[in-house]
């Protein structure tokens, strides 16, 4: 069956909180009644059941797998539609566009809900912890150097006074004193060393953490986050672009057929075949099965058949599963290109996205480029 677009309602048992509009409903995936309003919720026992099953369709309408901090995220969703989580979920899905696990960590983490996993650090927390740390390494390597001019300083006026001492033995209390001095700025120089050394680990660390939250933990690809930076850095610039959205066709079967364990390793090879053959572009994974493509100077048609021939690649494939020796059979991926501009209102990511959904129903394993 054809892959419904991703502003399409998906059919799901009738019951959310009636407060919630026909328009509302649809684009988060629930079913209303034939009066264009929603079904309110009866007894107790109903209500619960409405609650889960929608629950269940919000998170397989948008793809967010269905871990405990999406459950807490999704419930706030369903039980409260006007409610601060429901007003930022609507403001993104507005345009037809699918929640990414990256806008719900963020709504998640924004509007207090609790979940069962620690949220991710924030962009925010991450550029601040690094300022942060790149303050207190300016400081200790202006106190180091500062202690060392010092003690420089002191070891080259006792080297003075004890050549005085011989004629002035009065001055021994003063080379004493200083000799002390001197052993304590060398003791400060020390500490203050392994206090460099500890801030250059600490900015280390929090570059590759810094990192981390741009990356696709299961792919190694960029994420949501890296993409929206690299296409508004492209927009600033002003240049040709292109934007392909791309989905495994039917990965729903083979997750279902072979478990997510293989789902993991189809993933993970789909994205070395998307950057083997589009190598110099920013591939990133946003979600799910879905994978998109910055095309930097490259126009969609030029870029659909740079595409067109990963697409290729993988349909040539005959997939075995390693260890069992059994055919998984053929991958392959429908995907969608348009210029990186807006249009007509609508966003360059969301008509990639319509153009998919044209090539999934179409007939799938297909590359539909946006015209001129």
């Amino acid at each position: 069956m054809a892959q419904p677009a991703l502003h399409r309602s998906i059919a799901v048992p009738h019951g959310v909180p009636s407060a919630m509009g026909a328009s509302q409903a649809s684009a988060w995936g629930f079913n209303s009644d034939r009066q264009g309003g929603v079904t309110a919720i009866g007894s107790r026992d109903g209500d619960i059941q409405h609650i889960f099953e929608n629950i269940g369709a919000f998170l397989s309408a948008h793809r967010l797998f269905p871990t405990p901090p999406n459950y807490a995220l999704v419930y706030a969703v369903v039980t409260e539609p006007d409610g601060p989580a429901a007003k930022q979920v609507d403001a993104i899905i507005a345009d037809g566009m699918r929640l990414s696990q990256d806008d719900a960590d963020r709504i998640r983490i924004e509007c207090g809900i609790d979940g069962a996993q620690a949220p991710a650090p924030t962009q925010e927390s991450l550029t601040r912890a690094r300022r942060q740390i790149e303050d207190f390494a300016t400081i200790v390597e202006a106190t180091r150097m500062e202690t060392q001019a010092y003690g420089a300083d002191l070891a080259s006026r006792t080297a003075e006074l004890r050549a005085a001492e011989i004629s002035h033995p009065a001055v021994s209390d003063v080379v004493r004193i200083t000799g002390a001095m001197i052993e304590r700025t060398r003791a400060t120089e020390t500490q203050l060393e392994i206090a460099r050394e500890e801030a250059s680990a600490l900015r280390k660390r929090l570059a590759e953490a810094v990192d981390e939250a741009r990356r696709d933990p299961l792919t190694g690809l960029p994420n949501r986050r890296a993409l929206d930076d690299r296409l508004a850095e492209l927009n600033a610039e002003g240049g040709v672009c292109s934007i392909a959205i791309c989905d495994i066709d039917r990965f729903k079967s083979i997750n279902d057929s072979h478990g997510h364990a293989i789902g993991d390793r189809v993933l993970k090879m789909f994205a070395d075949v998307l950057s083997a053959n589009c190598e110099e572009h920013m591939v990133a994974r946003i979600g799910g099965e879905e994978f998109v493509i910055l095309f930097a100077g490259m126009d969609p048609a030029t870029a659909g058949a740079l595409l067109d021939e990963a697409r290729q690649d993988l349909a040539e494939r005959n997939f075995r599963i390693r260890g069992a020796d059994t055919p998984l059979g053929q991958v392959t991926f429908s995907a969608g290109v348009a210029h990186c501009v807006d249009r007509d209102g609508e966003a360059p990511l969301k008509r990639a996205d319509d153009l998919l959904y044209r090539a999934k129903n179409g007939g799938r394993n297909q590359v539909i480029v946006e015209a001129a």
